[in-house]
């Protein structure tokens, strides 16, 4: 029965105008299929039909257009939080679709590389599957976003005091994933990375400035560490995959620029991993990733100074730093550091399984609501697809 089900959608998926006519249903059918019985037998449906859908429902307006898939996916997804303008926004009111988005990105191990090698100005924004929205409610603006826009887009606005710790992990968690994948394949994106580096080190400052209160509900150290580690990437390795050398200058640039922030951060760590607390352990880790950022500190602050000492300038100019930085990578020392490019692989935690049960059952219920019977013609249908066998 599996079997057959599988080839029925995928005939329907493979025929434009049926998949025009049908596509979201189907995708929801094998969304709701992909997730039965999913925590007790394994290997009834792959994703890779649902990636079969979301990959080919844009091909041939990819190909008229020479879009960029990304650019069609994000705007897809992007169409799911648009709402009429006398309309609430309703996350849930598409939660089928994010399921099968999901499920297509998590079962699908091809994903990581279109996803590491696109971005929205290799393309242009192409159809959604839904119809095409007329009231723009996101932050993100009218350019699709990249992967790393949506991230740096998370970071920056959910700096609060209800800490949504669990999501930063995992934020910071693909933006390492993509690094490591770039940095294998020698990928050279050409995205504007100071905004992902501007983003991280407020992200820094927010969790000191919230030192107390956030440390009563979370192990700040742990994301600490990953945001340390996420620089100490883009030091030992961002020569492969950055797009030039000057965005090799311009890293360092940022990190002078900021160095009190992560002089601060050094301190708060010093003082709790020299105390025998229960952060003892965790501080020291972040002490001993932050030793190459405060070489370059220490390195090159004393030479900018002296260099605007020698030219009677009170305040250098942006070129003038990296002119520094650039006449005096030769004597910097930096300690070879292992494990950056190694990634956890992701996988549905307990509670996490927890959560895709009650979103299936969510949307099984919808669907039983919505579903519109007298719009249904047995008849229509059984001779639409009575090549089906």
């Amino acid at each position: 029965m599996i079997n057959s089900i599988f080839e029925a959608i995928l005939q329907i998926l493979s025929h434009p105008p049926s998949r025009r006519e049908h596509g979201y249903d189907a995708v929801v059918l094998l969304a709701l299929l992909v997730n039965y019985r999913k925590y007790e037998v394994t290997g009834l449906l792959s994703g890779q039909l649902l990636s079969f859908f979301l990959f080919r429902q844009y091909k041939d307006k990819e190909e008229e257009h020479q879009s960029g898939f990304f650019s069609a996916l994000t705007n897809m997804v992007g169409s799911m939080f648009i709402a009429d303008a006398h309309e609430k926004i309703s996350v849930q009111t598409n939660e089928a679709i994010l399921l099968a988005l999901y499920e297509a990105v998590h079962l699908n191990r091809n994903f990581i590389t279109v996803l590491a090698q696109s971005h929205p100005e290799m393309g242009l924004v192409m159809t959604p599957v839904s119809p095409a929205p007329t009231t723009p409610v996101t932050p993100l603006g009218t350019t699709p976003p990249s992967s790393d826009d949506l991230m740096v887009e998370f970071i920056v606005t959910h700096m609060m005091k209800e800490f949504p710790m669990d999501l930063y992990i995992r934020c910071i968690q693909v933006v390492h994933k993509l690094l490591c994948y770039q940095k294998k394949c020698r990928v050279r994106l050409h995205y504007t990375w100071r905004e992902l580096w501007s983003a991280l080190i407020n992200l820094l400052k927010f969790l000191m400035s919230n030192e107390t209160v956030l440390l009563a509900k979370h192990n700040i150290f742990t994301l600490a560490l990953m945001i340390v580690n996420l620089f100490n990437m883009f030091i030992t390795y961002g020569d492969t995959f950055l797009p030039t050398p000057s965005s090799y200058d311009e890293l360092y640039y940022e990190i002078i620029r900021m160095h009190q922030s992560f002089d601060n951060l050094y301190s708060m760590v010093l003082r709790l991993s020299t105390n025998a607390g229960q952060w003892k352990e965790a501080a020291s880790k972040v002490t001993h990733a932050l030793v190459n950022i405060r070489a370059i500190i220490n390195h090159f602050n004393p030479k900018i100074e002296s260099y605007a000492a020698v030219n009677h300038i009170s305040q250098l100019s942006e070129e003038q730093v990296l002119e520094v930085v650039r006449a005096n990578y030769d004597t910097l020392t930096l300690k070879l550091q292992d494990g950056l490019d190694q990634y956890e692989r992701y996988s549905e935690q307990h509670k996490e399984a927890a959560f895709f049960k009650e979103l299936v059952r969510s949307i099984s219920t919808n669907v039983r609501r919505n579903l519109a019977f007298h719009t249904l013609s047995q008849e229509v249908l059984l001779k639409e697809f009575s090549t089906i066998s």
